[in-house]
């Protein structure tokens, strides 16, 4: 029975990792792809999102206020998380922990594209029969810098 036990174990801890990796794209398609719903599922109802010093967004609702202000402000926007490291050992009480590294390329409304890197550090909690994210800290982002358009530098 033991044994039984352990490949329980086990395949609890693979699930739910494979889930957390999961969220961490639904993050991604959610913002990129301009999805509420899906972005809305992401996060526990009392979630932290937390994008720097004076952009602190506590609640569902603001965080969905705060995409969609992104949304306006960048015609598209495009993020890739690598890296996702997850920590299971709160695993029995429905929380975990995990890091990943970000890289985005956001588009502005003069056509000009800028690509920037940080890392989010999360706290997830198994919320409505499904992982979503609890809290996420966005640390180290940082621009850097414009993408050349090919034509103009191929003319120069």
């Amino acid at each position: 029975m033991t044994e039984l036990r352990d490949v329980v174990a086990r395949l609890e801890r693979v699930e739910a990792e494979l889930a957390l990796h999961r969220l961490a794209d639904n993050y991604c398609v959610a913002a990129d792809h301009r999805d509420p719903d899906l972005w809305r599922e992401v996060w526990t109802p009392d979630a932290v999102w937390d994008t720097g010093p004076d952009h602190v967004f506590t609640g569902i609702d603001a965080i969905c206020a705060a995409v969609r202000e992104q949304w306006r402000a960048f015609p598209v926007m495009r993020h890739g998380t690598v890296s996702h490291v997850v920590d299971l050992a709160g695993l029995a009480e429905g929380v975990a922990t995990g890091r990943s590294d970000v890289i985005f390329h956001v588009n502005f409304d003069d056509g000009t594209w800028s690509t920037g890197v940080g890392t989010y550090l999360d706290e997830y909690r198994h919320h409505d029969g499904r992982w979503r994210i609890a809290r996420r800290t966005v640390s180290g982002a940082r621009e850097l810098g414009p993408l050349h358009d090919r034509e103009r530098t191929a003319e120069s």
